[in-house]
């Protein structure tokens, strides 16, 4: 009798055997060097529940190969209890009632715990995989991104475009979406690699005044139309953090100013030191926050349901400004008085004494 092809194909026992010959190998390893420590220690300890202590290789199976295995691991860890352990020795029968309780007390346990590492591990590679492809499209976008941006500033700059005020305005507007776009690429690959790679700081020595000045010219675009005015305390210490890392952390929060503020208005950055900090708190007369946005401020993905039909934006801003500065040592928070009132952000970083060397160089 011939069978099709296509059952052929579905029915592939050495392919199984392949899969989970490791992980039977390694349960029944795991169990057996189990069954020989606690035979070895049961005396001197005095433990009664021995199940408890299956429950390790029951886990470890879980999460490396997921549910099938880590069950086949709690009904050999069962038998091995009930064998080696419970009365009568030696036999898979257990007479007190006790025992009997444990054994089906370890095995719901086990599976419950089986199910809950399964679904770690599976939430594990689902964000892995999310991670990559936002990672990989990302990438891929930049090439083509940056023609575009390049064409469109070429095309804005023509004599023959600006002469246009037609042309001028649809130049001008592709290279405003190209750069947003531009912005949220970016916002997404910080992202990536503060998930997947974590951010590893560099310790350098930074001007508060030179950081913010280049923070503003690098989001001239972003910025323009907002009166962007600075104001700088007396005498103001260096700090060490490293200088790309808060110069992205600040610059989100500028954004974030102006895009959430009314064209004209007016964004105040105050800098200021006290307490062995430096705080730069930047304040707008924009769309202001609500309790819930104050306590939602750096959660990831999270924008304000009173703003998401009208103002675009992915929600990591803050996000990636927070996870930028904690790992320099410093901090983020923000106050509102309410909607439409406005919002200040302050960005909290530790002031580091320069050490008398250094200091002497750098007079000199």
């Amino acid at each position: 009798m011939l069978v099709p092809r296509w059952i052929r194909r579905s029915i592939k026992p050495n392919s199984l055997i392949a899969r989970y010959s490791l992980p039977i190998g390694v349960s029944v390893a795991l169990v057996a060097i189990t069954t020989l420590l606690i035979s070895l220690f049961l005396d001197r300890i005095n433990f009664q529940n021995v199940g408890i202590i299956y429950l390790l290789p029951v886990f470890i199976l879980a999460i490396r190969w997921g549910f099938l295995p880590a069950l086949f691991t709690a009904l050999i860890s069962v038998a091995c209890s009930s064998f080696f352990f419970y009365e009568p020795i030696y036999d898979f029968r257990a007479h007190n009632w006790d025992n009997q309780v444990d054994l089906i007390l370890f095995t719901i346990i086990a599976a419950v715990t089986s199910h809950l590492a399964t679904r770690l591990r599976r939430q594990d590679e689902i964000d892995r995989l999310r991670e990559a492809l936002i990672g990989s499209v990302s990438h891929e976008l930049r090439t083509p991104l940056a023609s575009i941006l390049g064409a469109a500033s070429v095309i804005a700059n023509a004599q023959n475009v600006k002469s246009d005020p037609r042309l001028s305005t649809l130049a001008n507007v592709i290279r405003e979406e190209a750069d947003r776009l531009n912005h949220d690429i970016q916002n997404l690959l910080d992202a990536t690699r503060i998930s997947s790679e974590g951010i590893h700081p560099k310790r350098e020595w930074i001007d508060p005044s030179d950081i913010v000045n280049v923070a503003i010219e690098r989001r001239s675009r972003a910025l323009s139309g907002r009166k962007v005015r600075v104001k700088l305390a007396d005498g103001l210490p260096l700090f060490q953090g490293d200088p790309v890392l808060f110069d992205q952390a600040i610059g989100q929060v500028l954004s974030n100013a102006a895009k959430y503020s009314p064209a004209n208005s007016e964004i105040i950055v105050d800098i200021g030191h006290e307490n062995d900090q430096i705080l730069f708190s930047i304040s707008d007369q924009g769309a202001g926050m609500t309790a819930e946005d104050l306590q939602r401020l750096g959660d990831r993905f999270y924008r304000s349901e009173r703003l998401a039909n009208t103002t675009t934006g992915s929600g990591l801003g803050i996000w990636i400004a927070k996870a930028f500065l904690e790992a320099s040592g410093g901090s983020i928070a923000a106050s509102s008085k309410g909607p439409n009132q406005g919002s200040q952000v302050t960005i909290t970083m530790p002031v580091t004494k320069v050490p008398a060397r250094e200091a002497e160089t750098s007079d000199e």
